[in-house]
């Protein structure tokens, strides 16, 4: 099992590696992608920075502080995000507080679609929780598979 878990996530440091230099037509065909975390959010970018403002803007409306991005939260949503996509499977991980949610075509939706459920609220709004990693995958027919962790 680990064999096949080391072969994926090198494959998918590969991809990323191939996309970076504008190679990523070809592998995005073949195995899900995701959206890297670099940048605005202080250090995420595009749906995932999206998904983290929208997650502390309902949490000041809560009277509740910022979540942190916290990198290795980042890495483990991705992984996560990736096994979701990659095997079409909708289920949780087994070591944080985490959301997942499959086929909102936004952040705003995904969002709102957990906010709108009383266990991913909660998660969302824990006063305990002081940081984030967001990640969302796309599986080989183009379904978002998005992943929130807390800690």
């Amino acid at each position: 099992m680990n064999q096949v878990k080391n072969r994926f996530f090198s494959f998918g440091l590969l991809a990323m590696a191939l996309a970076s230099l504008g190679w990523g037509a070809s592998v995005a065909a073949r195995e899900p992608s995701f959206i890297m975390s670099q940048g605005a959010v202080a250090g995420a970018a595009g749906a995932d920075g999206s998904v983290i403002s929208q997650t502390n803007a309902a949490r000041a409306r809560h009277g509740l502080p910022p979540l942190a991005v916290d990198s290795q939260l980042m890495n483990s949503a991705r992984n996560h995000a990736q096994w979701m996509a990659s095997n079409r499977n909708l289920s949780h991980g087994h070591s944080v507080a985490e959301n997942i949610a499959m086929g909102q075509a936004s952040a705003s939706e995904a969002v709102r679609s957990w906010m709108n459920s009383s266990g991913h609220r909660a998660n969302m709004l824990g006063s305990g929780y002081t940081r984030i990693g967001v990640a969302v995958a796309y599986s080989s027919n183009g379904t978002p598979y998005w992943c929130q962790q807390f800690r």
